[in-house]
């Protein structure tokens, strides 16, 4: 799978990693679809039709920290980065005392209870990120045995990957990217969990299916976009766990999600980010 790439390369001096990861986020909401961190920074990956160098510097003039962020932006093609990514620079991650994530490259997971192996695409949604790792948390600690359940926006489907394994009834995984939909197949493949429903496309792609819990961990606009079509999708009673956002942005969710009777009944923080859960009124 190849394809013409622009590599952005941040340098942030001096380094601060709420800065990286804000960058991160911003960015991902401009189509920019891997970030790997560097010393210093982070190299950022986006298609080549769709770069703009005005859209990466409007978005390092929103950096709120005390810092200086420069970058350098260069074509490169899919192969190249996406082997040193998956090959080089993941490292397993551990959620909990019963979950690892990790590549097929990586000798561990043995003794865990929740052993899920992935071949990454991109950053988020592998469980480095604090807001894949907090909805996996949700996971974890939450009843989802028999529950049918949707990842929208599912990337690498490591939410629908453990909700399988965690014994849901039916799983569906939704993503609009054609990469990211493909990588969905594999990684179900690869844990053995080839019933899950992958689908490529937006909120439209739910249909007529209905939920016990649904999983978007997606960014504040389309969250907001699409909270009526997740309103219709879920079952009463039933559980949907938001993350992609900031703490400041808890406001604006809650009272969107309360025109549709979700009623905010937890939340995690990590950082500056955040996951909700809120629970559809019976």
């Amino acid at each position: 799978m190849t394809g013409e790439y622009i590599e952005t390369t941040l340098e942030i001096t001096p380094y601060i990693e709420d800065a990286a990861d804000i960058m991160a986020a911003l960015l991902a909401n401009e189509g920019y679809e891997t970030f790997i961190p560097t010393e210093n920074g982070s190299k950022c990956y986006i298609l080549k039709e769709l770069y703009n160098n005005s859209i990466v510097e409007d978005v390092i003039a929103q950096n709120p920290f005390d810092c200086t962020i420069q970058y350098n932006s260069i074509e490169v093609e899919d192969e190249d980065w996406n082997k040193t990514w998956v090959e080089e620079s993941f490292t397993p991650i551990f959620i909990g005392e019963d979950c690892v994530i990790h590549s097929p490259k990586n000798n561990v997971g043995e003794d865990k209870k929740y052993n899920i192996l992935i071949n990454p695409i991109m950053a988020f949604g592998s469980g480095h990120h604090q807001t894949t790792a907090m909805m996996t948390q949700w996971l974890l600690d939450d009843e989802i045995a028999n529950k049918d359940v949707l990842d929208m926006g599912c990337g690498t489907a490591i939410l629908a990957i453990v909700a399988t394994k965690r014994g849901a009834n039916n799983v569906c995984a939704i993503d609009i990217d054609q990469r990211a939909y493909r990588n969905a197949i594999d990684n179900a493949t690869l844990n053995a969990c080839t019933q899950i429903d992958v689908r490529l496309g937006g909120a439209e792609a739910i249909g007529n299916s209905i939920f016990d819990i649904i999983l978007a961990n997606i960014n504040k606009n389309i969250l907001i976009a699409d909270m009526v079509t997740y309103s219709k999708a879920i079952n009463k009673g039933g559980v949907l766990y938001v993350s992609g956002f900031y703490t400041s942005d808890i406001e604006d969710i809650a009272a969107e999600a309360l025109k549709y009777d979700f009623k905010l009944t937890n939340k995690q923080e990590d950082s500056d980010w955040v996951s909700l859960k809120f629970v559809k009124g019976e």
